[in-house]
């Protein structure tokens, strides 16, 4: 059976807490891929379309190092230099292997708003602006505790009224969205300390 191949969409790379990874590719994986990950669709999300909406930044012509989200070109570019040299991206730039594997693709809107309030075409070289990709790190880890919170209820129900250590729980929750076991005691403890919280 041949291979489909998918267009791929605008995107922009975001910075997501490596735990998240797993739920974000079952929940909101879509059919294009890009090095080797799904490409993300967030605009069906309650808020994301006004977060997609807010001032974008050229990052290619910023000096920082490495913010919370990269455009296409930067993450392309950073990739190449980590197969040439990963002790000089390290050094000039902040930049290593593990670093980058904590950046997904995110989909973007055909267009974005520049700084100066002009519409125009999302290219590989636009990026997130620091607020619009701090605003777009929360609202995904809201919806990631969220999910978390429903399938917890879901068990509660399924295990008739029985208590159950929350570990258990978490297991089964990564077991379903492809969540690596590694992560199952930090998604745990923090999930914990939510749940004193409230």
């Amino acid at each position: 059976m041949a291979q489909k191949y998918y267009d791929i969409p605008p995107i922009v790379w975001l910075k997501i807490t490596n735990y998240m990874h797993g739920w974000l590719q079952h929940s909101l994986g879509g059919e294009a891929r890009i090095k080797g990950q799904r490409v993300l669709s967030v605009q069906h999300l309650p808020g994301a379309r006004d977060i997609l909406r807010m001032e974008t930044t050229e990052d290619m012509m910023d000096k920082q190092k490495v913010a919370n989200a990269m455009s296409g070109t930067r993450k392309n570019c950073f990739s190449a230099g980590l197969d040439i040299d990963p002790n000089v991206m390290k050094q000039e730039y902040g930049v290593t292997k593990d670093l980058m594997e904590l950046f997904v693709p995110i989909e973007c809107p055909k267009m974005c708003l520049t700084r100066h309030g002009v519409l125009r075409p999302w290219t590989l070289d636009v990026c997130f602006g620091k607020e619009q990709a701090s605003a777009m790190q929360r609202l995904l880890r809201h919806e990631f505790w969220r999910s978390v919170e429903d399938f917890d209820e879901k068990y509660a129900e399924a295990m008739n009224g029985d208590k159950y250590p929350a570990r258990e729980m978490i297991e089964d929750f990564c077991a379903q969205t492809g969540t690596p076991e590694i992560h199952i005691d930090v998604i745990r403890r923090e999930w914990q300390r939510r749940m004193k919280r409230k």
